[in-house]
Order: structure tokens, then sequence, then C-alpha cells
């Protein structure tokens, strides 16, 4: 699907706010430097950084407990009058969460969004990819395996 066909739909939209939020800032302003025209942005929500409390369960099956407060960052804008682009970063960069919600907006519109997406949101995934590839390797080096003998036979 090309331009004005594109249809977005909130699971395509939740992968992209995850990569876009998780991304390297690097990279993030350097898809910034290749849109060429002018991008016409209305702040809704300024970047602007907060804690929230994170939740964890001990085991899956006992309720929750609150595990400690965490920085995130956010931004709100809309692109184009149009396209309402969000983001929640970890941390307090201010610029990862404007470039993350900048992204979003432009995700949504049809006259970017298939550029965007063969580019950014596929460089994107491979990294995220080989990251977690590398993280499995490091888990599965470090595991122990254990194993027990019987006395007395």
């Amino acid at each position: 699907m090309k331009g004005q066909d594109t249809i977005v739909t909130n699971k395509d939209r939740g992968k992209w706010i995850g990569l876009l939020g998780s991304a390297d800032l690097q990279d993030l302003e350097a898809a910034r430097k290749e849109l060429a025209d002018k991008v016409d942005i209305t702040f809704v929500v300024k970047p602007e950084t907060g804690m929230i409390m994170v939740q964890a369960k001990a085991d899956g099956s006992n309720g929750r407990f609150n595990l400690g407060e965490v920085t995130v960052s956010r931004c709100v804008l809309e692109v184009k009058k149009r396209f309402m682009g969000t983001s929640w970063v970890m941390g307090s960069d201010l610029r990862h969460a404007e470039l993350a919600a900048l992204f979003d907006a432009l995700l949504q519109d049809p006259d970017t969004h298939d550029r965007l997406a063969t580019t950014l949101i596929k460089e994107l995934k491979e990294k995220q990819t080989a990251k977690n590839k590398q993280l499995a390797q490091d888990a599965s080096d470090t595991q122990v395996e254990f194993f027990t003998l019987k006395r007395g036979e």
C-alpha cells in the first residue's frame, strides 16, 4: 500500500511506539536530519520529565507490589494539525521524547508512513533483534546446569 491507501492499526502503532521509545537517540537524530522538508509541529504537551511507580510480582501468583519509581520523559505533539504523536521514554532525555513523538505522528501520516516504515522502523527492528540475540547469548553463557548423584548404590 502506498500513500493515501496506508491503513495504520493500533497493533502496528504499538510496535513502532515501543521501537521509538527504546531506540538510540543517535538513530532518531539521524532520521530527523533526513527529513527534507520543514515539519509543522504544535506541542500539546512539551517534553517533560517525571516519575512513575513500577509494579512487580514476586512469583507470578501473588499480588503486585510497588517495586520503585522510574524516571520517564513524555511528549505529545501534533503534525500538520492532523496527526497526534505521543511518547513515553525511560530516563530524562527530553530530546528523545520529542523525536519519538514526532516520528509517531509522521508514521500515522500516509504521505510519510511508507518511507519511514521501510527505513527507520526497519532499521530499529533489526537493531532490536540483534540486541535481543546478544542478551540471550549473554544469558546462556552464564547458565549453570545442576545434577545430582545417588548415594549408597
